[in-house]
């Protein structure tokens, strides 16, 4: 009985010391590592396509999808930081909530003008309420119609407010870039801070089950 029961157990370890040793490779200084080199990413396309009519935050999408792509397509080929990758793919969407929105809501109040807000108050309002819901009820019908995925009217809904949402970081950084006037900026920025700010304490409160 020892004699089977020995090469069965160094069997054993022999199979499952691969799945082991890939999860003992991972750290979180991993998760640091891949902050970093996307901040040095970010920094580096910003200043290569700074002349060019292409947005830089366009290119930060297309190496962030090919990254992606490598990571879980190679069988973590790309070391640390693919065990970034995919410690970062496996945080709270919570905790990134709590942690990145206050920051980007500080940052769109702080550079804003009272004054510019006070004369843009009205289509701010209309672009962030009416406007939204507008947005969300084609873009939802539109997948909905269209995607042959079977989605029910509140999946298809939930995407179309996703996806109609205006992108403060990509739209007014783009507008800064063409020398767009303060008005429009304003009210790009106003819109999409009042969104944020409004579906901030909504999905805390669905998060809690209310």
């Amino acid at each position: 009985m020892t004699s089977v029961f020995v090469p069965s157990t160094s069997s054993e370890k022999a199979v499952s010391s691969p799945s082991s040793s890939v999860e003992s490779d991972s750290s979180p200084v991993d998760a640091v590592i891949f902050a970093g080199v996307s901040l040095v990413l970010g920094t580096a396309c910003r200043q290569l396509f700074n002349g060019t009519r292409v947005p830089y935050t366009v290119i930060l999408l297309v190496i962030g999808i090919v990254l992606g792509t490598l990571e879980y397509g190679t069988h973590h080929n790309l070391g640390k930081i693919g065990n970034g990758i995919r410690i970062w793919n496996d945080i709270d969407p919570d905790l990134l909530l709590a942690v990145f929105l206050p920051a980007l809501l500080f940052e769109s109040s702080f550079s804003m003008e009272v004054h510019q807000i006070k004369m843009c108050l009205v289509q701010i309002v209309l672009l962030a309420g009416p406007g939204v819901l507008i947005s969300t009820f084609c873009i939802g019908s539109l997948l909905k119609l269209t995607f042959p995925y079977d989605w029910d009217w509140k999946t298809s809904l939930l995407l179309g407010g996703l996806l109609g949402a205006t992108d403060p970081v990509a739209v007014v950084a783009l507008l800064k870039e063409l020398g767009a006037s303060k008005k429009m900026t304003t009210i790009i920025d106003g819109e999409s801070l009042m969104n944020d700010g409004c579906r901030l304490p909504v999905i805390f409160e669905d998060g809690d089950g209310k």
